[in-house]
C-alpha cells in the first residue's frame, strides 16, 4: 500500500463527509459512516485474480477498492454524477438533496480522493444503473458487485436487468443488500418486503424485503443460485433500521 502525500492525506482529513471507511494506508483511515471491512472477507472471494469485475453504486468505492486489491484483472464502478439523479422517494427528494448540498460534499469526491491515495486503477463510469450496458464496461465482465443499493431504487428488478447484461455467460453476480430479519423469520420461504417511504425516519429505502424477497427478485431476471443458496450475513450498519441486516448471496448468469 502507498503511502499518501501530505498534500493527499491533507485533502482527506479536510473531506466534509466520508460514508465509508477506507484504510488509505496504515496510519491514514477515513471516519466513515459504513465500516465494511470486517465483512469483506466473508462477502468477497479471496482472490479475483484474472476476473474484470464491476461495482454498482460504488460512492466512496469501498468494494471496488477491495476487488482490486484481490487482484482483478479490471474493475469498473458504477456511480451517479450528482444527487440530483438518485432514484429517491419523491416525498424525501427535495430534503435529501439539501441535506448534501448543506454538508458541502461533492459526489464522487471522496472515491477520487480514496482512488489517489491508493494509487488505484479502477474506472469510473458515471451514469444511472437503468441504462447501464456494456460499452461503459468495455465488454461483458465476470463479476457483478451489487453493494446495498436495491432497496433504495424504485425498479430493483430492472436495475438487476442491466447488471446481468453486463454479465458473461457462466459470471457472477455478488448481492450485498440488507434484508429485514423479522420478515425473514415469519416468513422464511415466501418472498415479502415493507414499503418504507411512509415510514416515519425513512429517506433513503423504498422496499426493505425478507431473504426470500432477495433470491426473488435474482430468480426473476435469470440468475442461479451459487451452492446451496446460504447468505453469509452481517451485524446491522449504524443508522440501519431495527432489524435490518445485510446478507450476501451469491448467483450464476447461464451459460450460452
Amino acid at each position: 500500500m502507498p503511502s499518501p502525500s501530505p498534500d493527499v492525506r491533507e485533502r482527506v482529513l479536510a473531506h466534509p463527509a466520508w460514508y465509508h471507511t477506507l484504510e488509505l494506508a496504515p496510519d491514514l483511515v477515513t471516519p466513515g459512516f459504513c465500516d465494511l471491512r470486517p465483512f469483506a472477507p466473508e462477502a468477497l472471494p479471496a482472490s479475483t485474480a484474472g476476473l474484470r469485475c464491476l461495482d454498482v453504486g460504488t460512492f466512496d468505492g469501498f468494494w471496488a477498492f477491495e476487488l482490486e486489491r484481490r487482484g482483478a484483472a479490471s474493475v469498473h464502478t458504477l456511480d451517479l454524477p450528482d444527487g440530483t439523479q438518485a432514484d429517491w422517494p419523491p416525498n424525501t427528494r427535495a430534503l435529501n438533496l439539501a441535506d448534501t448540498e448543506a454538508s458541502g460534499l461533492q459526489w464522487g469526491t471522496g472515491f477520487l480522493l480514496a482512488h489517489e491515495a491508493l494509487g488505484s486503477s479502477v474506472q469510473r463510469v458515471l451514469g444511472t444503473v437503468y441504462e447501464l450496458e456494456q460499452a461503459w464496461t468495455d465488454g461483458p465482465v465476470d463479476l457483478v458487485l451489487c453493494g446495498t443499493i436495491l432497496q433504495h431504487l424504485r425498479d430493483p428488478v430492472g436495475a438487476l436487468e442491466r447488471m446481468v447484461d453486463v454479465l458473461a455467460p457462466g459470471g457472477e453476480l455478488l448481492m450485498i443488500e440488507a434484508y429485514s430479519v423479522p420478515l425473514t423469520r415469519r416468513h422464511p420461504r415466501r418472498a415479502v418486503a415493507e414499503y418504507r417511504p411512509i415510514v416515519p425516519g425513512s429517506r433513503y429505502t423504498w422496499w426493505l424485503g425478507n431473504l426470500a424477497t432477495l433470491r426473488g427478485y435474482a430468480a426473476t431476471v435469470g440468475l442461479e443460485p451459487i451452492g446451496d443458496g446460504r447468505p453469509v450475513t452481517h451485524r446491522p450498519l449504524r443508522g440501519a433500521g431495527k432489524g435490518d441486516h445485510v446478507a450476501r448471496l451469491r448467483f450464476r448468469k447461464p451459460a450460452a
